[in-house]
């Protein structure tokens, strides 16, 4: 019987379980893929948004060239993390259910040599939200040239590639793939790239669409993907764009599944869960630390709050866990 079962070793789970063991909790924490996961599925020249010191965990230092570090910089600093705090991680155990109440959960697994299953008297879950891209809902979108992401650029030399969204994650591939020799348009929904972009980005972006060097296509609502092709609608009328690739970065939402499998309460939307001021679902003892428990609204959470959700989660657990104090 573990006191703490935290699904998900992204750096907010990784929070969890250093926040458990300062203050004598046994923890476990499962992880579906590789230990960090989803950093290691980002694009290998991501840069954060967050400065280093707004990354750290565990009170450990995170030194890094320039201010804000590169994600090859983050999975070697969450990895050393883990080890130096002697975390107890099993990767490649993908949960598959949580069952039971304060006290007396079961966890249930599938690892590489099968089912299993443990018991925790606690759970948090943290699996964010990249394993769930929100989808265009268009005939097409199941097309094996469609992507949610790329890993290089070199993959789309020469092709016409379309890049459907409006913020971050869009422009940053699209400069990318332009950079990388592709032929590059932009398809936007609203009249405008969102104003938030990453300040060293949306210049550099703008600036490619003023010269001609990317096209951007505002206002424009994707109906149909073809083998070859897409089709917009703007105010104007109907557009066929070539497209050798077509990748698309129209935002996220939480990994919610556990959640809802294990029979919680959510909002009148049925988007969030309802949670208390130290992140517990309507289920005693089960809590979220992260994204997990924002549904569609993924924009406001980040490490920096996310192991902010965690701590207060943690406490909680740990107040609980201690001993009544004798009459």
């Amino acid at each position: 019987m573990w006191d703490l079962i935290v699904v998900g070793a992204g750096p907010v789970g990784l929070a969890a379980a250093i926040e458990a063991k300062r203050r004598g909790l046994r923890a476990l924490v499962l992880e579906k893929g590789p230990l960090l996961n989803t950093l290691y599925r980002w694009p290998r020249e991501t840069v954060f948004f967050s400065e280093a010191r707004n990354l750290e965990i565990g009170g450990h230092p995170f030194p890094s060239l320039a201010p804000k570090p590169t994600r090859r910089e983050a999975l070697a600093y969450y990895r050393r993390v883990a080890e130096v705090e002697g975390l107890e991680v099993h990767t490649y155990a993908e949960v598959t259910g949580i069952a039971g109440a304060q006290g007396n959960f079961t966890v249930g697994y599938r690892g590489r040599d099968g089912e299993g299953s443990h018991r925790a008297r606690f759970v948090v879950v943290a699996t964010g939200y990249y394993d769930n891209p929100n989808r265009l809902g268009v005939p097409g979108e199941e097309l094996p040239h469609v992507r949610y992401g790329i890993d290089e650029a070199l993959g789309y030399w020469r092709q016409e590639v379309v890049v459907v969204g409006g913020s971050n994650s869009a422009v940053e591939t699209a400069l990318e793939l332009y950079r990388g020799g592709a032929r590059v348009t932009v398809v936007h929904h609203a009249a405008e790239i969102r104003p938030r972009v990453k300040y060293w980005l949306k210049p550099d972006f703008e600036n490619r669409v003023k010269e001609g060097s990317i096209r951007l296509l505002l206002s424009a609502k994707v109906l149909e993907i073809g083998p070859r092709s897409l089709t917009v609608e703007q105010p104007g009328g109907l557009q066929t764009l070539p497209a050798d690739f077509v990748v698309v970065h129209i935002g996220y939402r939480a990994v919610d599944r556990l959640l809802r499998q294990a029979g919680i309460r959510f909002d009148e939307h049925g988007d969030q869960p309802v949670l208390s001021a130290a992140y517990e679902t309507s289920l005693p003892g089960l809590f979220v630390a992260g994204s997990a428990g924002f549904g569609s609204d993924t924009r406001t959470v980040f490490i920096e709050n996310g192991r902010e959700h965690a701590r207060a989660a943690v406490a909680e657990i740990a107040r609980r866990l201690a001993p009544a104090p004798r009459a």
